[in-house]
């Protein structure tokens, strides 16, 4: 609970190897932020040094109507609310004008008006208010802080199984009912709902995860998943992605600002940008929505219940409506009505005893050998392209 009657400041720190220590970002927040959360005020920055006079600095960086000024250092981000509201508590009850912490101060607010000088002596100190002076402090203050993080969403009903390799930054939701496994990021402001099983590997950034997903060996950045929907292995979902529920995206399927409708399956081998499917469509394996023409990018809509076949190529701008089933192989630069079966293929054709092979050249047998047709390209209005045989020499003669 934010108490509006202290005034918080925190004094940055210079470190010869880490220059200001407040800036440095540690599980999602500055030290600055952490130091600032214990003193459960608002707080302003100041500088600190033991050599120079702080009274001024102080005063300018305190409202005299708040009764309390509460002084920390940006290098303590272990420091805990209890032990400064603690503090505070001993201020007021027995009427003293300062606390001395181990390493921060606690003021009357009016005597920081009623001295002339103040030199603040801060001094080493551990546990609580062990101090950030270079990497290797650096990195047991951020493995405490984890465990701390760890520990909190355990209490409140998370399963994870491995303290060791599972790292969540300090503002995550997680719901009660999910299970975390080893080898996990989650950051930023991600918010995983019950029973959503976060399986090993994955990297999770500002991301919502529903009710009942899996997401399993994948990276999420700025997007949504829905519930009950599976995702992974491999896969990568970029930002401004929103996938609805039911859905399968598979190994190695990349989403980029798309709209994956509810009931969908995505299994492999896919890229989908800047696309709207509805509900139930399935998408074959290889398939790419082409949405860059080299200056600008498009987008494509896909109705309900649509098939698109394996390496099928779909060139935006396009519609395909409703119950639409693409050929595998076609690339489709045209909308397509709804239940039309679209083809954009060539047709196949096939040369008899074709003797230019240079990979794997026929066995020589004279006795079959016979001179090769030629074949003529025929294009037709669909855009097909044909190739018949003809017994016509290059002058119309017969061969």
């Amino acid at each position: 609970m934010i108490d509006f009657d202290i005034n918080g400041v925190v004094l940055s720190v210079n470190s010869k190897t880490l220059g200001d220590v407040g800036k440095i970002k540690v599980l999602g927040k500055a030290l600055n932020d952490w130091v600032g959360a214990a003193i459960g005020a608002p707080y302003m920055c100041a500088t600190a040094s033991q050599v120079v006079n702080a009274v001024e600095g102080l005063r300018n960086a305190v409202d005299r109507a708040k009764r309390i000024t509460v002084v920390l250092y940006s290098d303590t981000p272990l420091v805990s609310e209890k032990t400064v509201s603690e503090a505070v508590k001993s201020l007021k009850e027995n009427k003293l004008n300062a606390v001395k912490l181990p390493r921060g101060f606690v003021f009357r607010t009016d005597y920081l008006f009623e001295i002339d000088s103040l030199f603040l002596q801060p001094e080493i100190a551990d546990r609580e208010f062990d101090t950030v002076t270079d990497s290797e402090s650096l990195s047991r203050i951020t493995d405490i802080l984890r465990k701390r993080i760890l520990r909190y969403h355990a209490q409140n009903g998370v399963l994870i199984s491995d303290f060791s390799n599972t790292f969540i930054d300090c503002d995550v939701v997680i719901e009660r009912g999910v299970t975390v496994e080893p080898y996990n990021f989650i950051k930023g402001k991600s918010l995983i709902k019950s029973g959503a099983h976060i399986m090993p590997g994955n990297y999770i950034e500002n991301c919502i995860i529903g009710e009942n997903a899996k997401i399993d060996s994948s990276r999420l950045y700025s997007s949504s998943v829905g519930a009950s929907t599976t995702v992974g292995p491999y896969a990568y979902i970029r930002p401004d992605t929103v996938v609805g529920c039911n859905c399968r995206i598979g190994d190695f399927v990349e989403l980029k600002s798309s709209i994956i409708g509810d009931g969908c399956k995505v299994s492999h081998l896919t890229y989908i940008g800047d696309a709207e499917l509805g509900k139930d469509c399935n998408i074959g394996c290889g398939v790419v929505f082409a949405n860059y023409d080299g200056k600008e990018k498009y987008r494509s809509v896909v109705g309900e219940r649509v098939f698109v076949g394996s390496n099928a190529n779909i060139v935006a701008p396009v519609n395909i409506a409703d119950r639409a089933f693409i050929a595998a192989g076609s690339t489709i630069t045209k909308n397509v009505s709804s239940q039309a079966l679209a083809i954009a293929r060539a047709r196949q054709m096939q040369i008899p005893n074709w003797h230019g092979n240079a990979y794997a050249p026929p066995s020589v047998d004279n006795s079959i050998i016979t001179a090769p047709k030629k074949f003529n390209l025929v294009q037709f209005s669909d855009g097909i392209i044909d190739a018949s045989a003809t017994d016509k020499n290059d002058d119309g003669q017969d061969q």
